[in-house]
């Protein structure tokens, strides 16, 4: 090829390359704050061990606490879940990505086996943001808001603080 040639093709691909979608990168969740008894179990395993602040959960950990325990994780940038006394959370899909200063895509997908998880999303990224709670009954999904999903005795209920939420059935 020749240096003009090669020059061209160069600031076509500086151009162009910033333009293409970016694909998301598996994250993995961060513990920001633990109080009373919560646990987790790493993807796989059956054995829980006292979970920390700071700790990183990949995706597929289980986080269960106890009648006193509380613990809040980041799931992705912009997207935090509480997961509240007495319930059990597997972290089932956890993706982000950011071009050009600006988030592409945020995915966080968490199943609520039993309790109640209260989730926070960033509303400024709606149609780029995925979240959704996972339960016995259903999927409960969000853009941007701030809401609660509890499973009892076998049923879910979804309270909505702030925004919208879809919830349908699997059943």
């Amino acid at each position: 090829m020749t240096p003009p040639a090669t020059l061209l093709l160069r600031a076509l691909c500086a151009l162009l390359l910033p333009a293409l979608p970016v694909a998301a990168a598996t994250v993995d969740a961060t513990v920001f704050s633990v109080s009373g008894t919560v646990e987790s179990a790493a993807p796989g395993s059956s054995s829980f061990s006292a979970l920390h602040k700071g700790t990183h959960l990949p995706i597929g950990s289980t986080v269960r606490t106890g009648d006193n325990g509380v613990a809040v994780l980041v799931t992705t940038p912009g997207s935090a879940i509480q997961v509240g006394n007495d319930s059990e959370v597997k972290l089932t899909d956890l993706a982000f990505a950011k071009a050009g200063g600006s988030v592409t895509q945020r995915e966080a997908h968490v199943q609520l086996t039993s309790g109640v998880v209260s989730a926070l999303i960033d509303p400024r990224t709606p149609t780029v943001t995925d979240f959704q709670i996972q339960t016995p009954e259903g999927v409960a999904a969000a853009r941007g808001t701030f809401y609660a999903v509890l499973v009892y005795q076998g049923k879910t209920y979804v309270g909505v603080k702030e925004g919208k939420v879809a919830a349908s059935s699997t059943k």
